[in-house]
C-alpha cells in the first residue's frame, strides 16, 4: 500500500518538483548575480519556485480534469497547498536559502541542498492535506 501511496504522489508532485527546483536555482542564482544579496535571493528563489511548481500542478489539474471549473480546482489547490505553503514561502524556504550559502561555498549547490531540506518540511503536510482533500471530494 505504501508503494501505491508513494507511486501517486511522486505523479502528483514530480514533475512540478523539478521544474520548481530547476525554477529556485535560476532564480536564486539570477537575483544573487545581479544584487549580490543572498537574503533576496532566498526570497526570488523561494517565489520563482513557486511559478514554477504551482504552475506546473495548475496546467496538469486542468489538463487532466477538463470537467471541473476553474474556481473549484482553484478551491483544491488551496485545500492541498494552503497550510504548508504558508511557513514554507514565508519562513522556512527564505531560511534555508538564505543559510545554506554561508555553509555551502557552491551556490548553486547550497540553493539545491535548501530546497531538497526545505521539500521535506514542505511536503509532511501537504501529502496530509491531500489525503484529506481526496476523501472530502
Amino acid at each position: 500500500m505504501l508503494i501505491n501511496k508513494l507511486k501517486e504522489w511522486v505523479k502528483r508532485y514530480g514533475t512540478a518538483e523539478v521544474i520548481g527546483l530547476i525554477f529556485a536555482v535560476l532564480g536564486a542564482n539570477v537575483s544573487f548575480i545581479l544584487t549580490k544579496n543572498i537574503i533576496l535571493s532566498a526570497f526570488i528563489g523561494t517565489w520563482t519556485e513557486n511559478i514554477g511548481f504551482y504552475g506546473t500542478i495548475a496546467y496538469n489539474d486542468l489538463k487532466n480534469k477538463k470537467n471541473k471549473p476553474y474556481l473549484k480546482q482553484t478551491l483544491h489547490m488551496i485545500i492541498e497547498f494552503g497550510p504548508a505553503e504558508y511557513i514554507d514561502s514565508f519562513l522556512i524556504r527564505p531560511l534555508y536559502l538564505s543559510f545554506f550559502p554561508y555553509i555551502i561555498t557552491n551556490y548553486s549547490l547550497a540553493i539545491l541542498v535548501a530546497t531538497i531540506l526545505a521539500n521535506i518540511t514542505y511536503y509532511i503536510p501537504t501529502i496530509i492535506s491531500y489525503e484529506i482533500k481526496k476523501k472530502l471530494t
